[in-house]
């Protein structure tokens, strides 16, 4: 009988993942690896749009399955705390169903170790060259991001240009929304990646009437945070509040207002 030569199959990608993250599969439970091939399925679904837009969607991907890992763990307290509240009381409305909203803010921004946040602690994590080599850049651009206020000041098709409420930066980004009104106000974290900037996740708007009320919205919380100048208040705020500003863009209407500073409760 003629033998049959047979291809040497490769490994399947999340296998691969979790090697490149230095995770010993053979001291994983039946649970655990179904919980991982479900990572990978998450990992590797389609991403629509430029290739800039895919490797920040990818990137964040595998951040987020190493913040699960992390928060599974139990390893850090206030990140627990932190994620369970935010779970509950955002993640699952339909606000924020873009599923990085809430969740960019809490692993790029909530400072629970001595500091450190979930990007940072993936950075240190990576220790497989080619994967922190890939990732840097993402890591790189993400921490620098923050959510900010902007308000539409002229678009065409491919782009939109916004100045930011405080700062008065003259920012121009990929237009990547479907619909929007001239002078409108955006919540959003922008994000650059390969030379272009985009809008991470779902904005929330306001119509360009709700200007002054918003920056005196703000204007009457900054002292929650101290810094030499009004633009620096603004900036803290911005990159700490996150729950805050969750609390007032959820739909439902009897939601609690968060404070400013709410983050510091996770902390205690």
């Amino acid at each position: 009988m003629k033998k049959i030569r047979t291809k040497k199959q490769a490994s399947p990608t999340w296998i691969e993942t979790l090697n490149g993250m230095n995770i010993d599969i053979d001291q994983l439970s039946l649970k655990e690896l179904k919980a991982f091939k479900d990572v990978d399925r998450y990992l590797n679904a389609p991403i629509r749009g430029p290739k800039e837009w895919e490797y920040l969607i990818r990137s964040f991907r595998l951040l987020t399955s190493f913040a699960m890992i992390t928060i599974y763990e139990k390893e850090f307290p206030s990140l627990s705390k932190c994620w369970e509240e935010l779970d509950r009381l955002f993640i699952h409305d339909e606000m924020f169903d873009d599923e990085v909203f809430v969740q960019s803010w809490i692993f790029c921004d909530f400072p629970f170790a001595d500091q450190k946040t979930v990007l940072d602690c993936f950075e240190e994590f990576l220790t497989n060259k080619e994967l922190f080599n890939d990732c840097k850049y993402f890591i790189d651009q993400m921490r620098i991001s923050r959510l900010g206020l902007y308000q539409e000041i002229a678009s065409t098709k491919k782009t939109i240009t916004f100045r930011e409420l405080f700062t008065g930066k003259i920012i121009k980004i990929e237009n990547s929304i479907p619909e929007f009104e001239s002078g409108e106000i955006f919540l959003t974290r922008l994000v650059e990646t390969g030379g272009k900037i985009f809008s991470f996740g779902h904005p929330k708007c306001w119509p360009k009437e709700f200007k002054v009320h918003i920056e005196n919205m703000v204007i009457n919380k900054l002292y929650y945070f101290e810094a030499p100048s009004t633009e620096e208040q603004y900036e803290l705020f911005m990159k700490y509040a996150g729950p805050y500003w969750m609390s007032c863009v959820i739909q439902d209407e009897e939601s609690p207002i968060l404070p400013p500073n709410h983050y510091l409760t996770y902390l205690k």
